[in-house]
């Protein structure tokens, strides 16, 4: 299985794959920089801005239990809402049991080295099955009145942040990459990130609420909601280009 840290060289991080060669969120060092492993969306990524997760299918949260797993199950099926599911829809994902036997238990989904590794296709309000990730199985027995909910991972199928965000910021894209391809997200270290309004160097930056993939500067008596993002090093005017050492969790 591929490492969940690499220590790359300058430029890999401008690399992007048409196939996964690596596991969601395996991060990779370059001297003060940190990226993280991660499959952009079906528009194109641009550099400079910032990424978020796709927000959680309605249809898939607190789901039902379709068949009792005894403790020790490596796979688990619900009845899903009217959004179907593609083949790995969940590749790598996350499964939360919420409610009933087996509660307070989260299982990570498997990865897909060849079809239908992670989870089959299913169609609206169908039977979803999912295969847990070798080494995990089920800690306490599921019955057919358990709830839980079925969660792509968060760098599964990236999208823009819109202004503002839907989701958890993720990541910033530092090169172009194409639809659909993988490629690797900075999330620490010195970046060029789009720039909404005015920056104070040395000060706080957020995700901004006016423009998509912008950063905007961290009032924390207005924004103290607001995750911090990362810190100004060098200020950019408005619309263009700001220098940010990120820090986004």
């Amino acid at each position: 299985m591929p490492s969940a840290v690499i220590y790359g060289k300058p430029g890999e991080q401008f690399q992007t794959d048409q196939y996964k060669r690596h596991n969601f969120g395996t991060k990779m060092y370059i001297n003060d920089r940190v990226y993280v492993y991660a499959q952009m969306g079906g528009t194109a990524g641009v550099a400079g801005k910032l990424y978020q997760s796709e927000v959680p299918t309605a249809h898939w949260n607190t789901v039902t239990a379709d068949t009792a797993r005894a403790a020790g199950a490596t796979a688990i099926s619900a009845t899903i809402g009217a959004t179907a599911t593609v083949q790995d829809e969940f590749d790598e994902g996350y499964i939360v049991i919420e409610g009933d036997a087996g509660e307070g238990h989260m299982y990570h989904v498997g990865r897909a080295w060849k079809p239908g590794d992670a989870s089959a296709a299913t169609s609206s309000s169908g039977i979803q099955t999912i295969n847990l990730i070798s080494g995990e199985s089920v800690q306490v027995a599921i019955t057919t009145s358990t709830t839980m909910s079925f969660f792509k991972n968060k760098l599964d199928e990236v999208i823009i942040h819109p202004s503002p965000p839907t989701a958890a910021v993720v990541g910033l894209a530092v090169a172009a990459v194409t639809a659909n391809y993988y490629c690797w997200l900075q999330t620490h270290g010195p970046a060029a990130v789009l720039c909404d309004g005015t920056l104070v160097a040395g000060k706080g930056v957020r995700a901004s609420e006016d423009d998509d993939g912008a950063v905007a500067a961290l009032d924390v008596s207005d924004d103290r909601d607001e995750p911090l993002l990362g810190s100004v090093i060098d200020i950019g005017a408005d619309t263009e280009f700001a220098t940010i050492n990120l820090q986004i969790p």
